[in-house]
């Protein structure tokens, strides 16, 4: 505000001679005398010959007006986006996109590539510029060049972010990755169902059957023979599709389709955990999908075949129980139930093997007090399977001595009947009915198998 004011004092003053002549005077005064009881009278009486106006009224009210300025709200509500600013350009754009239509719908793409191109690269984060991004993608996909065709989509989906092309985009994705997949493995013909009610963009392409071809199995190795697919990673670029799918547009109506198709596929190659992460965002984000059932029932099945053994980490065991019992409450008519009870009594199994082979651990460590509690756990968690009786036999080994100052073992040990056998020593503990006898099969060694 001072530079203002000092900005303005300076310009009324140079409009004045006399004013000039006062300043001048006043400053070689300064210089000369360094008077400064001098300098402020002669500065006063320059301020008043010289009718600066920094004091004046006028000027405080030019200080204090707000007009022609504009806060933060009026300045974004008022701004111009780069696509808004796009339908002033020139008419001639508009002129070359509908000319690259006219050989689009002519099946001229090569002339409508090149036009696209041109008018994309020209008038690019523009109205102009996305029409012809989208069109250019359009021209690919028309012409069988699908690798082409996703990168173009790609690049409409970086440029424009909520382009008006998302949904048109997206089902397009979607065929050429069902394209792709159906190409590079059989089985996955008969897992691409699209449950959306939606009306597809209609696909002119002709089918195309499954490919032995050795750029399919061996990843690395470029494609030299089929224009229609990219030229490596046939299989990750069909998946890259479906990611953009419901990446750019996660409330579309494929979106949901997309995922599941990603999770089969990685299920199907045994990437239970790829398969797992993606049934998980499908249960979380998408409820009223009509794979949400699925996602429970295959979700718990990888959730399950993703454990490792008891010498492992056990929280996929549990969060496969948890997800089966799910299952049950959320779809009581599902056809599976039965499935998933055998699967909830092989978890059963797991889980006291998994105990069991804790007690073992302890055992082999010379730690009795540790297999004391361990076995008195078992016991309580499964007591109606073969790991308990062999826990019960073996608490009936241990000293009580060695178990002194563990509240309540010795009341506990007092309660389990006599299991040792005075005429070998060993161990012969009342006979217990194992669920594994008449619902799953437990192998020799008392390893339990999916």
């Amino acid at each position: 505000m001072s530079q203002l004011r000092t900005r303005n004092c300076r310009t009324d003053s140079a409009d004045q001679g006399s004013a000039s002549e006062h300043e001048w005077h006043t400053v070689a005064i300064w210089r000369g005398e360094r008077n400064w009881s001098v300098v402020l009278i002669l500065s006063c009486a320059a301020m008043l010959f010289s009718g600066c106006q920094a004091f004046s009224n006028s000027s405080l009210s030019a200080l204090s007006s707000t007009k022609g300025i504009r806060g933060p709200l009026e300045r974004s509500l008022s701004a111009e986006t780069p696509l808004e600013a796009g339908q002033r350009y020139s008419e001639e754009a508009q002129r070359l996109v509908e000319t690259a239509q006219t050989r689009f719908d002519a099946k001229d793409y090569e002339a409508a590539e090149k036009i696209y191109k041109k008018v994309a690269k020209k008038y690019k984060e523009s109205s102009v510029g996305e029409q012809a991004q989208f069109g250019l993608a359009e021209t690919y996909y028309a012409n069988g060049e699908l690798a082409k065709a996703q990168d173009a989509y790609d690049q409409l989906f970086v440029d424009y972010p909520s382009t008006r092309y998302v949904e048109p985009a997206s089902r397009r994705l979607f065929a050429i990755a069902r394209r792709w997949m159906e190409i590079s493995d059989p089985v996955a013909k008969s897992e691409i169902r699209q449950v959306s009610s939606e009306t597809a963009v209609p696909d002119s392409s002709k089918p195309v059957a499954p490919s032995n071809a050795p750029s399919l199995k061996y990843r690395i190795l470029p494609n030299f023979t089929d224009s229609s697919r990219p030229m490596f990673d046939t299989q990750g670029r069909a998946l890259q599709a479906l990611k953009a799918i419901w990446m750019n547009d996660p409330t579309g109506p494929l979106a949901d389709d997309a995922l599941m198709l990603t999770a089969t596929y990685h299920q199907r190659r045994k990437n239970y955990v790829e398969a797992d992460r993606y049934y998980k965002i499908l249960r979380e984000e998408y409820p009223d999908s009509p794979h949400f059932e699925k996602a429970y029932l295959l979700g718990s099945h990888v959730k399950l075949m993703s454990y490792q053994g008891s010498y492992y980490e056990g929280g996929d065991l549990e969060a496969a129980a948890k997800l089966k019992e799910q299952s049950l409450h959320l779809f009581p008519a599902s056809e599976q139930r039965g499935a998933v009870r055998e699967d909830l009594q092989k978890i059963y199994l797991l889980q006291a093997q998994r105990a069991w082979d804790k007690v073992q651990y302890a055992q082999r460590k010379g730690r009795p007090r540790a297999v004391a509690i361990g076995c008195i756990q078992l016991i309580a968690d499964f007591p109606d399977t073969k790991f308990a009786a062999e826990a019960r036999n073996l608490l009936g080994t241990i000293d009580p001595a060695t178990l002194d100052g563990l509240p309540e073992i010795e009341e506990y040990l007092k309660t389990i009947p006599n299991t040792r056998d005075p005429r070998n020593g060993q161990g012969s503990g009342p006979p217990t009915r194992s669920v594994s006898d008449s619902r799953a099969e437990e192998p020799a060694g008392g390893r339990v198998r999916l």
